[in-house]
């Protein structure tokens, strides 16, 4: 009997040592970031760290969740800061395209669609132009846009930088390859298929090629055409367009 009331005694202890006020995060030391928004991302990972958990078990899954939130942040790793608190180390996300509306200044947008801010100097990326207004900073692009940054993630990375001013008009997508072919995509289905087919095309076709070439229409995945004002190419075979 004795041991039992011991071995309860040690478990409450064991409960109110891991989550009582000798073991509660007091302080959150952010490392990596310094974006403009560096306070909020702050404060917001210092309440999901306050809400439950303690220096023993972190709330590690809040704490993310929140903090992806944030447009500049792909993930946090976070680790114990003895005796109080804990270490958030971020891992910042990477601009993967730059939107452009007419009469906005152009913008920069992580992988997950959410607006990252002004464009860096030199940056090259893949390209989309919307209809204004650019959404505010960390929010997420529209519909379409979001569909069009998939399909340039599935692009092999040699040709999605190449592809610029990715448009919707009237149901359709087009855009340009630089130093190559307008692109013709169709509509929004298959967009997976049609990056697919994308790289099956330019991985058989000369740089030479493709800059004489004035037409890469990817409209039916199965039968891509390159072509120009004489002659195009269907799934690999050469054909008259005249």
């Amino acid at each position: 009997m004795l041991a039992a009331i011991g071995g309860a005694v040690c478990a409450l202890a064991g409960y109110w040592l891991a989550t009582g006020p000798v073991l509660t995060i007091y302080n959150v030391h952010l490392v990596g970031y310094s974006g403009p928004d560096a306070n909020q991302l702050r404060s917001a990972i210092s309440s999901a760290a306050s809400q439950g958990g303690s220096l023993i078990s972190p709330p590690v899954g809040d704490i993310t969740q929140v903090a992806e939130r944030f447009p500049g942040v792909q993930t946090v790793h976070i680790s114990r800061d003895w005796p109080l608190g804990l270490k958030v180390t971020v891992i910042p996300a990477a601009p993967a395209a730059i939107v452009r509306a007419p009469g906005q200044v152009a913008v920069v947008v992580s992988n997950r669609g959410l607006v990252m801010g002004l464009v860096p100097r030199r940056l090259v990326r893949a390209s989309m132009i919307l209809t204004p207004p650019i959404p505010a900073f960390g929010q997420p692009l529209p519909g379409w846009a979001m569909d069009a940054l998939a399909f340039l993630e599935a692009l092999k990375p040699g040709t999605r930088n190449r592809v610029q001013d990715l448009t919707l008009s009237q149901g359709q997508i087009t855009g340009q390859l630089s130093d190559g072919p307008a692109l013709v995509l169709g509509t929004l289905d298959r967009l997976a298929e049609k990056a697919a087919a994308i790289n099956a095309v330019l991985a058989h076709v000369s740089r030479a090629t493709q800059r004489q070439a004035t037409y890469l229409d990817v409209t039916v995945p199965d039968r891509p055409a390159l072509g120009s004002v004489g002659a195009s190419i269907h799934g690999g075979s050469t054909s008259s367009t005249g």
